[in-house]
């Protein structure tokens, strides 16, 4: 299973996104779960690390334990945006799901 760690982002927004990519060259995401979670969560992850794994076709289908601040949060990918011809992300969001399934 693979683990990742992300950053809570307590701003939004179009320029808060592109100061996160070109900055600290995070990919900014959402991990979405109303089942799970009271609302949605803001977080950023390594891009070069998230880039390297969707690379296999695996990424996408199997579970991802995602650690925010010391909590777990199991969750599948539910979409990736990419840049129109750089390689790089531009965001990614996630659904988060039971353990037990």
């Amino acid at each position: 299973m693979i683990k990742l760690h992300a950053i809570f982002r307590d701003k939004r927004g179009t320029s808060n996104s592109r100061y996160i990519r070109k900055i600290y060259r995070r990919v900014p995401g959402v991990i979405y779960g109303k089942k799970k979670l009271n609302q949605e969560l803001w977080i950023s992850l390594e891009h070069d690390v998230i880039f390297n794994l969707q690379k296999n076709i695996e990424f996408c289908s199997q579970k991802i334990v995602i650690i925010l601040e010391e909590k777990k949060f199991f969750v599948i990918v539910k979409d990736i945006q990419y840049h129109a011809f750089k390689s790089m992300l531009l965001h990614i969001d996630f659904f988060c799901v039971d353990m037990e399934k």
